[in-house]
């Protein structure tokens, strides 16, 4: 018996997925959780064989919840489910260890079948698909936003939210010309003509430096 814990924020969703897979034989819905408390309190309980996750909850991020799990069940496999096709998405799914990453517009045949494979063992993420998305998004810049330093990574976020130099500085505990030197360094890594640029682009990529 193939045990299954699905984790998404909203209701029906959650009530159609559930519906799908425990109709298949000789697979188990364990339960269905909408946060990463009730999921790693799901998981903890029932060890499923099987986390089917969607990317995006309500106020935290699916892939967190995937990562907290494959850290402390590294047995459980996880399906990454997504409304988009994303290539950062797909790049950190891969990195976390999942076993596969679909698109929620796909079949009920589909998930069913991805579920069971992945818990035969298979891993279902092309690698190849998984390099040209690392390409993309090494075109943007976010391959420069990994290689960050956490004082950088900081500035970064505080200049999306629109604070001034002074204001970094205050926070950061960093002298005013240090963070002046930083933000420069900063637009000429990306490529950005001005600060306005430079934050949008910050705040176009806020998952992927706090993952960081």
């Amino acid at each position: 018996m193939i045990r299954v814990a699905i984790c998404d924020d909203h209701e029906m969703v959650r009530e159609a997925l559930a519906g799908v897979i425990a109709h298949e034989q000789g697979i188990e819905v364990v339960g269905a959780t909408s946060t990463m408390d009730t999921t790693m309190e799901l998981v903890d309980q029932t060890e499923p064989d099987i986390l089917v996750v969607d990317v995006r909850l309500e106020n935290e991020s699916g892939l967190d919840v995937a990562r907290s799990v494959v850290a402390k069940h590294p047995k459980t496999k996880i399906v990454v489910l997504t409304s988009f096709n994303s290539d950062e998405a797909l790049v950190q799914a891969y990195e976390l260890g999942a076993s596969a990453f679909i698109l929620k517009a796909g079949s009920a045949d589909v998930l069913v079948r991805t579920i069971r494979d992945a818990a035969a063992g298979l891993r279902l993420i092309n690698p190849a698909e998984v390099r040209a998305a690392a390409g993309e998004l090494d075109k943007k810049g976010i391959g420069i936003i990994r290689e960050l330093d956490a004082n950088d990574r900081q500035i970064a976020r505080l200049i999306s939210l629109g604070y001034s130099d002074k204001q970094i500085a205050e926070t950061v505990f960093l002298g005013l010309q240090t963070v002046r030197n930083r933000v420069s360094r900063l637009l000429s890594r990306f490529n950005k003509e001005n600060r306005t640029q430079l934050a949008l682009f910050f705040a176009e990529y806020q998952a992927e430096m706090d993952d960081n």
